[in-house]
């Protein structure tokens, strides 16, 4: 709205412009004349309005903050090319295109949306200016190209994904240097902000954290060598650590953070840092960044004071782990950060009920002989702190109950509480997906020892997994490989003679509230 009203006022400032100049053209009596010019209508320096750059360009930043995307940006080089259309008419100096009107149209594009095309159409309006300017030598400083619209284009790769747009944004980075070194024009100079966003669009790639420590080594180099403004600041170094800890260098993301002055630490980095570790399966590493954390937090920095994020980053980095310590160390966190919450009242430490899963996920995949009942006992303890169950918590104690083993006693407990589990599901409000139903079959095929009743029970569950629309390849295949084929007809009333039926073979509605194939 607000564009649309700024383009209006430009249209009827470009208007009365118009009727002006023809008012003019209109050469008048000798003692008109005499009466215009004392009035100071006819002379070309007195004309009441004359729109300038600065107008559109004025108009084209509300068109780039308009929140309209393509739209928006179209709307900005339509405004640039009908000022390049006006000044080649009319011939004003205040009308002269400068490069500001061009990186703000770049600006524009390069925030349209996450697409491609329009990166490449930024790059493209870069093209352009790079014609128009890059050889000038103006003495106006607002005539002479800057690293303003080649910081963009960077920006504008950093924001899409895809294999190539680290290489596409580094490509640009590399044409703003080359540029620099070439003209000697100071406003060429790469800083801080080229060197981020070009690291940026590295954080994704496999190899980013190698990218975007060569280009960091370049920022300090450019540093050391005279250029002020490419010292790193903290967000650069946060997008080199994120970048490393993404890469499976989190040792080298680590010693980043090492160069970060204390007072501007704070947990985002130190989290960014626990997640690479978590990937790594690193658990005393991680630790070790959490204690880090607190120590600070004990030195008066609140702004590195863990929250519940890093107890679950560290918790599943333990999780992940080869360590036989897994298992004791993932709950000791768990004690631990639920503690903070009940005696300091610190509620970015609240337990969640993703910790909680995180901590029964651990235990259900180890080799605890009383697993089941562990994580039981911890979602009574999750209950007991005012967190709700999901659907999560469901499938991960149906699963776990399901690998019960040892005394037929054992196996009948374990089965009853998975049956519990998964028929409380419509009272709590929740439904039923494929990996529930994966977890019920393999409950009641290792859990059930009579086997017309574990045929008949499977049956059951099957046929409601294929009204809730909940069926899969994966569920088919465990049936297979567990079954006969008489059994397997008996429970899907399928055959399997010419092998496992394929999904996609089967009724649609069987399977189109299906989730993930496990």
């Amino acid at each position: 709205w607000g564009a649309a009203n700024a383009e209006r006022v430009l249209d009827w400032m470009i208007g009365l412009n118009e009727r002006e100049r023809r008012r003019k053209s209109v050469k008048p009596s000798s003692s008109e004349e005499d009466i215009s010019v004392r009035r100071g209508g006819m002379d070309p320096k007195n004309e009441v309005i004359r729109p300038s750059t600065f107008n559109f360009v004025t108009v084209m930043d509300a068109w780039a903050k308009a929140e309209k995307g393509v739209e928006g940006a179209q709307n900005c080089e339509r405004l640039l090319e009908r000022l390049i259309s006006l000044y080649d008419k009319l011939g004003y100096a205040e009308l002269s295109p400068i490069p500001l009107c061009f990186c703000t149209v770049i600006n524009a594009w390069a925030k349209a949306n996450q697409e491609h095309e329009t990166a490449e159409h930024a790059e493209s309006i870069l093209d352009r200016m790079e014609e128009l300017y890059l050889n000038r030598n103006p003495s106006n400083p607002k005539e002479m190209l800057n690293n303003f619209a080649y910081n963009s284009v960077i920006d504008a790769w950093s924001r899409r994904s895809g294999s190539d747009v680290a290489e596409r944004a580094e490509r640009v980075l590399r044409r703003l240097v080359n540029n620099y070194e070439r003209t000697n024009n100071k406003f060429l100079r790469p800083d801080v902000i080229s060197y981020s966003a070009a690291m940026k669009a590295c954080v994704s790639h496999p190899n980013g954290g190698e990218k975007a420590l060569k280009i960091l080594e370049e920022m300090n180099n450019q540093y050391r060598g005279g250029n002020v403004k490419a010292r790193p600041d903290t967000q650069a170094l946060a997008v080199a650590i994120d970048a490393c800890a993404k890469s499976g260098l989190t040792t080298e993301a680590e010693r980043i953070l090492n160069d970060v002055d204390d007072s501007k630490k704070h947990n985002v980095l130190f989290n960014t840092i626990m997640s690479g570790y978590k990937s790594e399966g690193r658990g005393k590493e991680a630790e070790a960044v959490l204690r880090r954390m607190i120590r600070l937090e004990d030195a008066g920095n609140n702004r590195c004071s863990p929250d519940m994020i890093s107890y679950s980053l560290c918790i599943e980095a333990w999780g992940n782990s080869t360590s036989p310590d897994r298992v004791p160390r993932a709950r000791a966190l768990l004690d631990e950060s639920i503690k903070r919450y009940q005696m300091s009242g610190d509620n970015n430490c609240k337990p969640s009920n993703t910790t909680f899963n995180v901590t029964a996920n651990i235990i259900a995949n180890s080799d605890d002989p009383d697993r089941e009942s562990h994580v039981l006992a911890l979602f009574e303890t999750m209950e007991d702190n005012d967190c709700e169950l999901n659907l999560i918590s469901f499938n991960i104690l149906i699963k776990v109950c399901g690998m019960a083993s040892g005394s037929e006693e054992r196996k009948g407990n374990a089965l009853r509480i998975a049956a519990s589990a998964f028929n409380s599901l419509p009272s709590l409000g929740l439904r039923a997906c494929s990996i529930t139903y994966t977890g019920m079959i393999h409950a009641m095929k290792n859990l059930m020892e009579d086997s017309t009743e574990k045929t008949n029970a499977i049956a059951g569950v099957f046929q409601q997994c294929c009204n809730e629309g909940c069926l899969n390849q994966h569920i088919l295949n465990v049936l297979a490989t567990a079954t006969s084929k008489d059994s397997f007809l008996s429970i899907t009333g399928l055959s399997r003679s010419e092998g496992t039926p394929e999904i996609n073979t089967l009724p649609a509605e069987w399977s189109n509230n299906s989730t993930r194939d496990q």
